[in-house]
């Protein structure tokens, strides 16, 4: 008998979403090839459109295609696809085509099947801050040699004339049945069970024999097109500079679009290609949140340059007022234009000072305090309160962005001298949300938060009696592991003027936990290696920005990871990812959800998907009473060995399908200090000890000093008022 479905959690955790196909009793999945239009592509239609120009399909084609060809787009007459065809026999392309268009028109069946997808569902190695997915699957075409036929046709009939770079459809659909065997209706047109999925063919490899065929066909959703080689890497040197990221991307187009002549007038091109860098309205307004309470200097200049920013320090030790970043890049053929992208982003919208004051920023952009009112003193006392709490627990994310990409077609030119359709390229950078638990350093936990409350997929395996899932589970623990900790660079340390060793003491901050997980314990050391950021800026706040970021892009090297199988979900065949960027600049899901509803599937281009991970395991059977677990409170906790479960982020999807078998096998990592005491991280003796310092150095700073610090006394006064308020 099929397990009872439900739309939502429990009471205790209303957020959790059931798999669909648990409903089922048993199900089928089917799968299209088929043809689609660059009008469905830069409108979306393709998810409502009935599918036509079937390639190939799960247990055969049935009807002719020409048939379900023949419905209305954008208030065309059912005719319109026949019009196109008319048009078409028009061009003197059309006698290439002729042969494969009848081949298409005949319906012959060729079979999908074993079906494997690879996705990241948030920054990765392979393209930081965008989302990567790679698909194999097999067609068999009995008695004929015709698939590379129908692909030409199919494509050529919806106005690609180079097939090999033109977008085909791959939709899944899930079919089940009840306990009685009859199809089960209720949900068959629910978008829940079905996937359309863009893809671009990048190989086939085939083998024939008296058979027919046997196809092993590798692809790529469409919007990876704009991250092939020949688009994402420069063929000459860019410097891009720009005061903003609005204007470094408007210098970037231009640097593209002169490339582009470049090469038209070295004849190696007839029509350019189009470059569009696009900046989401939300990622500004997020960034501000960001910027520091202080301001920021980015003047490289020496000590007698910047003395004036210095004799205006207040008690407080204010930084000196902001100065206009300005940034540079120098674009090689060597570096992605996603990667100077997205650092220009970070530089320009202030995220990479996120990492430089963390709390203070996340109370500031989570509460009604203003950077004003938010002083040291306040910010102890509110990580303190209940109010903390209750802040936490209804802000789990923290804005972030990432980069999401599209390929229109001009289908109306064909370049003589490249045989390419003409394209536009975009690249737009998009509001992203990262989990808060990402960023908890060594002895700093957060306590008395519920954070499973809000995941919507929670697992249960072995000796819990709530398994319904999983299949199996597969620890990768690193016992040796810690995070680096990055020093400052002399350049920072000049750019922040003379006090910097007080300015980044404030910023840093001990955990008062020894080890708020004792079996994952938690550590950092002084570091100098860092990956390297493309974009130039004068900014102090690089080092600590760049040393989070290659932390959030490499995710495989947590140290506490798992590879969960578990029963296929069309939840982590996530539909936002494969819908390209729309012309009209609207988004596909819900904005501000970490779930879409109505696909039943996560919102993975906009939040960083988590999932909640529990099991047993008793340390061995009572000889005395042939239990596993028979003790009581302290003791029994030990014994279940609970310090393994948790909140995990999925990294990485492994789809199968097989032989009808629905298999997914989920890459995670589990955030680190999940439980402890929650006791408030102290300012750190470094920070003492750089006020001390700066005491013993009064006098070699004034040596340095050009021109008197005209305010020395009100400078002693604010570091006798440190001494009283952090005592050594």
């Amino acid at each position: 008998m099929a397990e009872k479905y439900t739309t939502s959690g429990s009471a205790s955790k209303p957020f959790l979403k059931p798999n669909v196909l648990h409903q089922y009793a048993s199900f089928n999945t089917i799968f299209t090839l088929s043809g689609i239009t660059e009008q469905e592509i830069r409108t979306a239609k393709f998810l409502t459109n009935p599918v036509h120009d079937i390639v190939a399909r799960s247990g055969g084609i049935g009807d002719a295609n020409v048939q379900t060809r023949q419905f209305k787009e954008n208030n065309q007459e059912p005719e319109a696809f026949r019009t196109l065809i008319k048009d078409f026999e028009k061009k003197k392309y059309y006698e290439q085509y002729q042969d494969s268009i009848d081949i298409l028109d005949r319906a012959h069946d060729l079979f999908i099947e074993n079906v494997n997808m690879v996705s990241t569902v948030g920054p990765n190695a392979e393209r930081n801050l965008g989302n990567f997915t790679r698909m194999e699957f097999e067609i068999h075409e009995p008695y004929g040699i015709t698939f590379i036929e129908k692909v030409r046709a199919a494509t050529a009939i919806n106005g690609f004339l180079d097939y090999q770079d033109a977008p085909m459809l791959l939709t899944i659909e899930f079919k089940g049945f009840d306990d009685q065997g009859r199809p089960y209706a209720k949900h068959s047109t629910n978008k829940s069970h079905t996937r359309k999925i863009p893809i671009l063919i990048s190989r086939v490899d085939f083998d024939v024999n008296e058979g027919g065929a046997r196809y092993q066909v590798m692809a790529v959703p469409y919007t990876d097109l704009a991250f092939d080689d020949r688009f994402k890497y420069p063929r000459t040197a860019m410097p891009i500079e720009g005061n903003d990221p609005y204007q470094w991307a408007a210098a970037a187009e231009r640097a593209l679009s002169d490339q582009m002549k470049q090469e038209f007038e070295e004849q190696r091109r007839y029509y350019p290609d189009f470059y569009k860098f696009e900046i989401d309205g939300e990622l500004e307004k997020k960034g501000l949140q960001y910027k520091n309470t202080a301001g920021t200097t980015n003047s490289a200049g020496s000590v007698a340059q910047n003395q004036e920013d210095f004799s205006g320090l207040n008690s407080d030790f204010d930084a000196p007022p902001p100065r206009q970043n300005t940034m540079s890049a120098q674009a090689s053929s060597g570096i992605a234009v996603t990667k100077f992208f997205e650092d220009a982003i970070r530089a320009g919208f202030h995220y990479q000072e996120l990492a430089n004051d963390f709390w203070t920023t996340y109370i500031r952009s989570n509460s009604d305090y203003t950077k004003e009112s938010l002083t040291k003193e306040k910010v102890a006392s509110i990580i303190k309160s209940k109010e903390f709490e209750k802040i936490l627990f209804n802000n789990q994310y923290i804005d972030w962005f990432k980069i999401k990409t599209t390929v229109y077609t001009d289908t109306s030119k064909i370049d003589p001298i490249t045989k390419m359709h003409p394209k536009t390229i975009t690249y737009k950078a998009i509001p992203y949300k990262i989990h808060i638990l990402k960023f908890v350093g060594p002895g700093v936990s957060i306590a008395n938060v519920d954070w499973g409350r809000k995941v919507h997929k929670e697992y249960d395996y072995i000796y819990t009696g709530d398994n319904v899932d999983v299949q199996g589970l597969r620890i990768n623990y690193k016992t040796a592991y810690y995070l680096r900790n990055l020093r400052g660079d002399d350049k920072s340390d000049t750019e922040k003027g003379l006090f910097a060793p007080l300015t980044e003491a404030f910023k840093n901050v001990f955990g008062r936990e020894r080890d708020p997980e004792p079996l994952l314990p938690l550590r950092q050391y002084p570091s100098s290696i860092k990956g390297a950021n493309t974009v130039q800026t004068l900014s102090g706040e690089a080092n600590k920005a760049q040393q989070f970021y290659d932390y959030l892009t490499n995710p495989e090297v947590d140290m506490m990871r798992i590879e969960l199988e578990i029963l296929g979900d069309p939840t982590y065949i996530c539909q936002d990812m494969y819908v390209p960027i729309q012309e009209d600049g609207k988004s596909f899901g819900a904005k501000d959800e970490s779930f879409d509803t109505a696909s039943a599937s996560f919102n993975a281009d906009r939040f960083q998907p988590i999932i909640s991970v529990r099991y047993r395991l008793p340390d061995d059977i009572d000889e005395r009473e042939g239990t596993m677990f028979n003790g009581q409170g302290k003791k029994r906790f030990r014994d279940e060995n609970l310090f393994f479960n948790g909140l995990y982020q999925v990294n990485k999807i492994d789809t199968k399908f097989d032989n009808g078998q629905f298999l997914q096998t989920l890459h995670c990592s589990r955030f680190n200090n999940q439980q402890g005491e929650g006791a408030v991280p102290l300012l750190t003796n470094a920070s003492i000890k750089s006020i001390t310092d700066i005491k013993d150095s009064v006098k070699d700073i004034k040596k340095k000093i050009t021109k008197p610090i005209t305010k020395f006394d009100e400078f002693k006064e604010s570091i006798e008022k440190i001494n009283r308020d952090w005592p050594v």
